[in-house]
C-alpha cells in the first residue's frame, strides 16, 4: 500500500501526493492512500452513516435509501433498518456532515493532484453498507463512466473512504490495473473481456483498506466487490469528483438524474457543469 506523503506540516491542507503516486495512478487507474482520516473523523463518519441509514437524519429523502434486494422484494422482513440497506446516494447535497467530508482538504488536495486542477465539482456520492452474514451482495464488474455517460471528458475520480476494515472476506474493492485506458465499454461491449480478467495480462488486484484509508480510482477503471460473507460490516463512502470545466451532454437520456453539481473548490465555469 502507498502511504500519503506530507510536506512536513501537521496541518491537513499540507497533505500532498508524491510524483511517484501520481504516476502510479496514471498507470494503474487507481491509488491507495492510507490513514487519510483520523480515528476521530472515522468514528464521527461511522456514527452519522448509521443515522442516515436508519432514516433518522434530517433532510435526506427516502429515495436516497436503497435496501438489499431480499428486503426490497419482500423475501425477508426488515428487522434492522441499518443492516438491511444496500446503499444510499446523493447525500452530501442534503447533509452538512457528508458535505464537510466531501470538502475535507486532505481529500480534495489529493483529488486536485489527480485531476490536475483546483476547479472541482462533485458529480455525486454513494454510501455502500454491505452488511455481514451474506446480506451484503456482490457488485458486478463495471466502469463508473459507463453509467455517467453524459459527462465529458470521462476522467472523473472517485474517493472511496473505508469506514470499517474492508477485507477480501467482507467484500473489499477489486481493480484491474490499466483498464482505464480501454475507453468506455457498456455491458454488451465489456462482456467478452470478462473471461480474461484474472489472467497475467489483466490481473485482479484486491484492495483491502483500514478505516480512514481511501482508494482513489479513475471513472473508467474496471472494478467490483464480492459479497460480505463475514461477520463484520464493510461500510464505504464513495465521492465522485470532476473538473469544473467538464461538460454535460443534455442529449444523453439514459444517464442518472442527478441533483445540481456542487462546487467543491476553485472556480465555476459558465456553460459547463
Amino acid at each position: 500500500m502507498t502511504e500519503l506523503m506530507s510536506s512536513g506540516s501537521d496541518k491537513p491542507e499540507d497533505f500532498s501526493l508524491t510524483k511517484e503516486q501520481i504516476t502510479q495512478f496514471k498507470l494503474n487507474g487507481f491509488l491507495v492512500v492510507e490513514d487519510v482520516l483520523s480515528p476521530e473523523e472515522v468514528k464521527a463518519l461511522a456514527a452519522h452513516t448509521d443515522l442516515i441509514a436508519a432514516g433518522k437524519a434530517e433532510n435526506i429523502p427516502e429515495t436516497s435509501i436503497q435496501l438489499e434486494a431480499v428486503f426490497r422484494e419482500g423475501s425477508k422482513p426488515v428487522t434492522n433498518q441499518v443492516l438491511s440497506v444496500r446503499k444510499l446516494y446523493n447525500l452530501a447535497v442534503y447533509d452538512e456532515v457528508m458535505w464537510a467530508h466531501v470538502c475535507n482538504p486532505k481529500i480534495v488536495n489529493i483529488i486536485a493532484a489527480l485531476l490536475g486542477t483546483d476547479d472541482i465539482k462533485m458529480y455525486g456520492d454513494q454510501l455502500f453498507m454491505k452488511a455481514p452474514e451474506g446480506v451484503g451482495t456482490a457488485q458486478r464488474w463495471h466502469q463508473d463512466s459507463a453509467s455517467w455517460r453524459d459527462i465529458f471528458p470521462k476522467d472523473l475520480v472517485t474517493a472511496w473512504t473505508s469506514i470499517d476494515h474492508a477485507t477480501m472476506e467482507n467484500g473489499c474493492l477489486n481493480f484491474v490495473p490499466g483498464t482505464h485506458r480501454w475507453g468506455m465499454m457498456r455491458g454488451e461491449q465489456l462482456a467478452p473481456f470478462l473471461e480474461d480478467l484474472g489472467s497475467d495480462e489483466w490481473p485482479i488486484v484486491p484492495v483491502p483498506l483500514k478505516p480512514g484509508s481511501i482508494s482513489f480510482h479513475h471513472s473508467l477503471t474496471l472494478h467490483q466487490s464480492g459479497p460480505n460473507n463475514s461477520n463484520t460490516r464493510r461500510r464505504g463512502y464513495a465521492v465522485h469528483y470532476m473538473r469544473a470545466v467538464s461538460r454535460k451532454d443534455e442529449s444523453v437520456t439514459d444517464a442518472p438524474k442527478m441533483p445540481p453539481f456542487k462546487q467543491v473548490r476553485g472556480r465555476a465555469w459558465p456553460g459547463r457543469v
